[in-house]
């Protein structure tokens, strides 16, 4: 049986615990809260007794979201989507008999409303809508969120005559309306949207289990090659493997092998191991090639391993290189200089003139050629491009727009990730940003 802890109010738990029933094998365990912010003191303990954390909110989840990410938690959030937008509204409007109007509303992100307004054929002169979509972002610490800018928001326009009724997504604001006798509802939390979101959860769940269990080869040598026959070396990289309840093969000759499992490298950063590969650099006064190969078998991981190993010859010999290549043969790399170790000294001619003719930065173009060379221009979505780049997804989204408006970039569909929800949308380059500055 799999558990599911609930960091939410107890207003939230009511709302919900009438769905848990649609999962009968699975057990849901409360962790209240009174605002928000709680979160944080919530969930180590959490995420100790449970599989799947499952927040209120996005507002809870993002104040939890670097320990998400760093504790590589299996978690997430009821969205507020158009169906529970949809659905509040009709009980407003129908049982209150409150024109849209004057409703004041406060939401995740105003797109979902007005994609509800277009679809439904509703037409009014003005909204009153705060939203908070900054918070997708990452851009901004979430200490700068106030629940005091929403209740004010609804108040005044309330006090002022300009609205009757507040429709609010977060639970805190609608509990301070009610006690200053303001006419208010809370989204309503719908049982498709609950069922939904717990289905996806569960199957990214049981994916990830899939997915840990996979077999992990890496492969390291020395850029010089003089760390054949070198029993210290080899006591080194054993100790090494202890960390990750791996085992090194005993040839001597390079590459060096390991064997592990995916979820075993996965529970360390990639900041952890290049510290790792730093100390080997100090000891043995050498940088090292690595290549992670990842795969269902221990032959296609093997296989994967060395065309890592091979892919991280192309990189100049200035500093050790890691690359992997993925169970869908997918490569990535050089994961080392993902970390901010690029260099952007823009004396690129071709990307500076390009740059400048479609008004963006020489930075992100060059980082637009390394990613799309590196990767033999296969085809790529939004997200990766946001990973690679160190960016949020809608400023990926931003050069990609650029790009395709000029000619650089095409569309060329979506694909369907394993059990992941919506599909992706795809993209590559064209011929023309390839015989502009890819191959020069």
């Amino acid at each position: 049986m799999k558990t599911i802890a609930v960091i939410g109010s107890l207003f939230f738990w009511d709302n919900i615990k009438e769905y848990f029933k649609e999962f009968p094998k699975v057990q849901f365990i409360h962790f209240p809260y009174t605002v928000p912010e709680e979160s944080v003191g919530l969930i180590d303990e959490a995420a100790s007794k449970s599989d799947i954390l499952l927040f209120a909110g996005s507002i809870p989840y993002y104040y939890c979201y670097k320990k998400i990410q760093v504790q590589k938690i299996q978690a997430t959030y009821i969205p507020v989507d158009e169906l529970s937008l949809s659905l509040s509204l009709l009980s407003i409007i129908h049982s209150q008999k409150i024109e849209l109007a004057n409703i004041s509303i406060d939401l995740p992100n105003k797109d979902s409303f007005y994609q509800v307004i277009t679809e439904a054929g509703l037409q009014a002169d003005h909204f009153f809508l705060k939203d908070y979509a900054w918070v997708y972002e990452q851009q901004r610490e979430m200490k700068e969120f106030q629940i005091e800018e929403y209740i004010h928001f609804h108040k005044n326009l309330y006090a002022a005559g300009k609205t009757k009724h507040v429709l609010t997504c977060l639970h805190a604001v609608f509990v301070a309306l009610n006690q200053l006798g303001i006419p208010s509802t809370y989204m309503v939390d719908s049982k498709h949207t609950f069922v939904s979101t717990i289905s996806k959860a569960i199957d990214a769940y049981k994916y990830s289990l899939l997915s840990s269990s996979q077999i992990a080869v890496v492969s390291i040598a020395s850029q010089e090659k003089s760390l054949v026959n070198n029993l210290l070396f080899l006591e080194s990289i054993e100790k090494i493997c202890k960390i990750f309840n791996a085992r090194v093969s005993q040839s001597q000759s390079e590459p060096y092998v390991i064997y592990a499992t995916r979820g075993a490298i996965r529970k360390s950063n990639i900041a952890y191991f290049q510290s790792l590969i730093g100390q080997l650099e100090k000891q043995f006064e050498t940088f090292f090639n690595i290549g992670i190969g990842i795969g269902y078998s221990l032959h296609e991981a093997e296989i994967h391993s060395s065309q890592a190993l091979f892919f991280t010859n192309k990189f100049k010999n200035h500093t050790s290189v890691l690359c992997l290549v993925d169970e869908e043969s997918r490569l990535l790399g050089s994961l080392f200089e993902k970390e901010h170790k690029i260099s952007l000294l823009n004396n690129d001619k071709q990307v500076l003139a390009l740059a400048e003719e479609i008004k963006m930065s020489a930075k992100n173009l060059k980082l637009m050629k390394q990613f799309i060379g590196m990767n033999n221009n296969r085809p790529f979505s939004a997200a990766e491009l946001a990973e690679y780049m160190n960016l949020s997804r809608r400023s990926a989204e931003r050069i990609i727009s650029r790009l395709i408006d000029n000619n650089y970039l095409l569309f060329i569909g979506e694909e369907h990730p394993y059990n992941q929800g919506r599909p992706r949308k795809v993209y590559k380059a064209t011929t023309h940003l390839i015989s502009k500055i890819i191959e020069n």
